[in-house]
């Protein structure tokens, strides 16, 4: 089995089912497009919730997910399927096309791209309208608050 990490409120729930992407847009889907995301490791799913959180309203519910899907499941490299235009990290229009290029293309329920915050680490995408999304599966979570020497 492979393993993915998320960082979610308690009151959402784990959001597999990419609800959140009706009330805002991401880097690598459009509003609109249901999309999850993911962190490769537990240190950059949190360090990517620390880039999108304001410290004055950090939750006060979050839980950090340990998930974990068939080693069958592809999970390609965005690099290996398109080309990453230079400035794909200040890009959104470009990385949106991309992804979306890759929902439409069907071919797996998740990519694994590269973090903008550190770009060797990596984030997957996961598409929850995918028929293998339903084999990714919390196995483990517990309660997570920010160290407050980081916010």
């Amino acid at each position: 089995m492979a393993t993915l990490w998320r960082l979610f409120r308690a009151a959402h729930g784990p959001g597999l089912d990419g609800a959140g992407a009706f009330f805002t847009s991401g880097r690598w889907n459009a509003l609109g497009q249901p999309t999850v995301y993911f962190g490769a490791c537990a240190a950059i799913a949190v360090l990517e919730r620390l880039a999108h959180t304001d410290s004055d309203l950090v939750p006060a519910d979050l839980r950090l997910g340990l998930f974990e899907y068939p080693d069958t499941i592809a999970c390609p490299r965005v690099e290996t399927l398109y080309s990453l235009p230079p400035d794909w990290g200040r890009n959104e229009a470009a990385t949106r096309h991309l992804g979306k290029e890759w929902r439409n293309s069907g071919t797996s329920c998740m990519l694994a791209v590269p973090s903008v915050v550190l770009p060797e680490e990596r984030n997957v995408v996961f598409n929850p309208q995918h028929p293998d999304a339903r084999l990714v599966r919390i196995v483990k979570e517990r309660p997570f608050c920010f160290d407050v020497r980081v916010i």
